[in-house]
């Protein structure tokens, strides 16, 4: 039959296409995970390195205070460059968008190279690149502090408790008693004058 490898050809197309559209789905979703599983760890890891300093560290030892500016220095970093990664990887999208409409009809079209998309790459492998040393600096000041009894888990200031405690209301004690005065010893009585 002389259209049987014509439609195996037809066929066989539209076996590629659909799994060319489920692999392209399953990127979409795969990016979209990652970028916001990278958010949140690098928003998390920020906010507990603030809660540790006000919980469990409030007065950090000076030298150690280096450590933190780095980690919280790192943390901005990648945090920005997952944001960045956001913006380009949108950009390259509407770049191939563009390239696609350019290309139909135009047989010799010779396709540009989409650099918005290594952007974008550098952007992902650097936020995460930043974020783990932003925690490895982080780790340093916390285990620093936590290793000098700079930490309320270590050393908790207890107010000091009574013994006993009042219930309701005690009236003071009474004064203590002064004895009652005493007349000094009187000399003994001078005997009668004699008779003569």
């Amino acid at each position: 039959m002389p259209n049987e490898p014509y439609n195996q050809a037809v066929n066989d197309h539209t076996q590629f296409m659909e799994e060319r559209k489920g692999l392209i789905d399953a990127a979409r979703e795969s990016a979209r995970t990652f970028d916001q599983a990278v958010l949140a760890f690098g928003s998390a890891v920020f906010g507990a390195s603030i809660a540790f300093l006000k919980d469990v560290a409030p007065k950090p030892q000076f030298y150690t205070l280096k450590w933190l500016g780095i980690s919280w220095g790192l943390f901005s970093i990648g945090l920005l460059g997952a944001l960045l990664s956001f913006l380009f990887s949108h950009k390259a999208c509407m770049f191939e968008i563009k390239v696609g409409a350019d290309a139909l009809g135009k047989p010799e079209f010779k396709r540009p190279k989409n650099r918005l998309s290594s952007v974008t790459d550098w952007c992902n492998y650097l936020s995460v690149g930043f974020l783990f040393l932003g925690l490895l600096s982080w780790s340093v000041f916390a285990f620093e502090n936590l290793a000098i009894g700079g930490s309320t888990l270590n050393n908790p200031k207890v107010p000091p408790q009574p013994d006993t405690v009042k219930k309701g209301y005690v009236p003071p004690p009474p004064p203590p008693r002064t004895p009652p005065p005493t007349a000094p010893p009187s000399s003994p009585p001078s005997p009668p004058p004699a008779k003569k």
